[in-house]
């Protein structure tokens, strides 16, 4: 991930009050009060307030800024591509597509047009159509840039036993990651295949990066190997975190009030 040998779980080890002074680098002090925040593998960082979604780089130098008042709350933001950053409204069932200026590319995706009358989230895929969970009929579908369906999951009553009400998804290296705070994460493949179960549970988000997930949890940030099988947390550097996320040898931390980047020296 830093084009270093050194496991993404060695940095997050070492993120504690005392050696922060050591092992980072303040480089920006965002003070704006937001709800969300994630970023893109350029560096950039993405925060947001409900209708407003703001892009800094990775220096904190603001770029653009997008209002979604004529389409409501943002519900999850997408900006695993940067140049084609997915907006999710859960309130009004549609999706929006923006290019790498926050600017709006395209129409929005009105998902109950597409047959998905109760969407509860959806988010971006490799092959630049997008995935989107329909809570009624508990499948998870695969649509392509023309909105037709072109991969789909059983049913996941059928195939576990309850219904699930996932609050995050995303897809990273060909994998779908799929958390529900009750029960963990599920893992399928690009063709919708059902892999494994992750028992991490009570999670509202988290970052597949590199073997790892990352995610903070509580008071502590955490990293979870995919390949060991193995949780290591460390406490957090600030308090009341909204997220937490690493790219290009910097560290993102966001609280309700501020957000921070580090760069990992």
């Amino acid at each position: 991930m830093f084009q270093l040998l050194i496991p993404l779980c060695t940095f997050y080890f070492a993120l504690n009050v005392k050696s922060i002074a050591q092992e980072f680098e303040l480089v920006s002090e965002i003070k704006k009060s937001i709800s969300y925040m994630t970023t893109d593998q350029l560096g950039n960082l993405y925060i947001g307030d409900g209708q407003n979604l703001y892009m800094y780089n990775k220096f904190g130098d603001s770029l653009n800024a997008f209002n979604s008042r004529r389409y409501g709350a943002i519900s999850f933001v997408d900006a695993t591509d940067p140049y084609k950053i997915l907006l999710y409204f859960k309130d009004y069932n549609f999706i929006l597509f923006l290019d790498n200026y926050l600017a709006v590319n395209g129409e929005a995706i009105d998902l109950q047009t597409l047959g998905f009358d109760q969407s509860s989230i959806a988010c971006r895929s490799r092959v630049n159509g997008f995935w989107v969970f329909d809570r009624i009929r508990q499948k998870i579908y695969h649509l392509d840039e023309e909105f037709n369906q072109t991969q789909e999951t059983v049913n996941l009553i059928q195939w576990f036993g309850n219904r699930i009400n996932p609050n995050f998804m995303v897809e990273y290296n060909n994998k779908l990651y799929v958390n529900e705070k009750k029960s963990g994460i599920y893992v399928f493949d690009h063709f919708g295949t059902f892999l494994k179960r992750i028992p991490i549970k009570g999670l509202t988000h988290f970052q597949p990066k590199e073997g790892y997930l990352n995610f903070e949890r509580s008071d502590e940030l955490c990293s979870y190997s995919l390949k060991d099988f193995e949780e290591n947390c460390r406490p957090l550097i600030q308090d009341s975190l909204i997220n937490a996320r690493i790219e290009k040898e910097k560290l993102y931390l966001s609280t309700k009030s501020k957000s921070f980047i580090y760069r990992i020296k």
